[in-house]
C-alpha cells in the first residue's frame, strides 16, 4: 500500500510537467500574456470576419466579412452599431487598412479598391488591378511613417523563394513594386523557430504603435511574426484552441492588441489583449 502511494505525487508531478511543457509551446510577444485578454463575441453576420482597422478618433472597429462587399463599424465590445455600408458587389474581400482619408480593401487575386466618402451616400471607388495572375493575397496594411500602402501575398511565384513577396502600390500611376524590406525571410524564420519546415502565409498584418514593430499573422501554422527595420525578429506560437482562424490584427493606441477569429463552426470573435509595456513575456 505505501508503495502505490508512493507513485501518486510522482504521476502528479509528471502530468504537471507534461502540461506547463504543453502550456509554454504558446507564447506572445513581450507585453501580453493569455491571462490578460478578453473573449469578444460577434454576430452571425461576420461569420467570415476578414480585416479590421481600429479608429481612434471614434473608438471602433471597422471591419469586411469577406465575400459581401460590405464594411461594418463595431464598438469596442464587438457589437455592430451601424447598418453595414456596401461598396462593391460580392467578392473575395480578404483585408483592409485606411490613412486617414481612403479606406483600401484587397481581394485574393490582388486587386484593390479605394474608398473615398466611405459610410456615405457620396462614395467614390478606384480600382487597382494587380497585374499578374496566380498570386494570393490577404495581407493590407498602411505603414504610415514610409506613407505606403503595402500589399503581401500568401504564394511566393517567380520572385526569391525565401521570401514572402511584399508589393507597394504606388497610388498616383496604379502600379505595384516589389518592396523587399516587408518581406518576411522564411530562414530567418525557420532559424528562430527552429523547424526546418515553417512557414508563413500572412492572413493579415500591423504596426505597433509603441514599439515600431510589424505584427503579422500566419494562419497555416498559427503564428504571429514580428519584424522590425525590415528583418524578422521574433515568432510565437499561437493557441489553436484560442486562434481557430486569425484573420484580422489591429492595435489601439494604448497599445492594446486585437486579432479576430472566423467562426469556423462556431462565433466569430475578438480577442483583446491588454498591453502591459514593462510586462515580462508571460507563456
Amino acid at each position: 500500500m505505501k508503495k502505490r502511494l508512493a507513485i501518486v505525487p510522482a504521476l502528479v508531478l509528471l502530468i504537471s510537467c507534461f502540461q506547463a511543457d504543453k502550456q509554454s509551446k504558446f507564447t506572445l510577444p513581450p507585453g501580453y500574456d493569455y491571462a490578460n485578454s478578453k473573449k469578444l463575441l460577434i454576430t452571425d453576420d461576420l461569420d467570415e470576419i476578414s480585416g479590421m482597422n481600429y479608429i481612434g478618433t471614434d473608438s471602433t472597429i471597422v471591419t469586411v466579412n469577406d465575400e459581401e462587399g460590405k464594411l461594418y463599424i463595431l464598438d469596442i465590445e464587438g457589437k455592430i452599431k451601424t447598418k453595414a455600408f456596401k461598396f462593391a458587389k460580392k467578392s473575395d474581400f480578404e483585408d483592409l487598412c485606411f490613412d486617414g482619408i481612403y479606406w483600401y480593401m484587397i481581394k485574393s487575386n490582388g486587386e484593390i479598391t479605394r474608398i473615398g466618402s466611405a459610410f456615405t451616400d457620396s462614395f467614390s471607388t478606384r480600382i487597382f488591378e494587380f497585374p499578374e495572375k496566380g498570386w494570393e493575397f490577404e495581407t493590407i496594411f498602411i505603414d504610415k511613417l514610409k506613407n505606403k500602402v503595402v500589399a503581401m501575398s500568401k504564394v511566393p511565384l517567380a520572385l526569391n523563394e525565401r521570401k514572402i513577396p511584399a508589393f507597394s502600390l504606388d497610388t498616383l500611376t496604379g502600379t505595384f513594386n516589389f518592396d523587399p524590406y516587408y518581406s518576411p525571410d522564411t530562414l530567418e524564420l525557420r532559424n528562430i523557430l527552429q523547424k526546418k519546415k515553417t512557414e508563413c502565409k500572412p492572413t493579415a498584418a500591423a504596426f505597433h504603435p509603441m514599439t515600431g514593430e510589424l505584427y503579422i499573422l500566419s494562419v497555416n501554422e498559427r503564428l504571429l511574426v514580428t519584424m522590425k527595420d525590415g528583418k524578422v525578429n521574433a515568432a510565437y506560437k499561437l493557441d489553436k484552441k484560442i486562434f481557430r482562424q486569425p484573420e484580422g490584427i489591429t492595435f489601439l493606441p494604448s497599445g492594446d492588441l486585437l486579432i479576430s477569429n472566423e467562426a469556423q463552426d462556431a462565433t466569430p470573435n475578438i480577442i483583446r489583449f491588454k498591453y502591459q509595456s514593462q510586462s515580462p513575456q508571460i507563456p
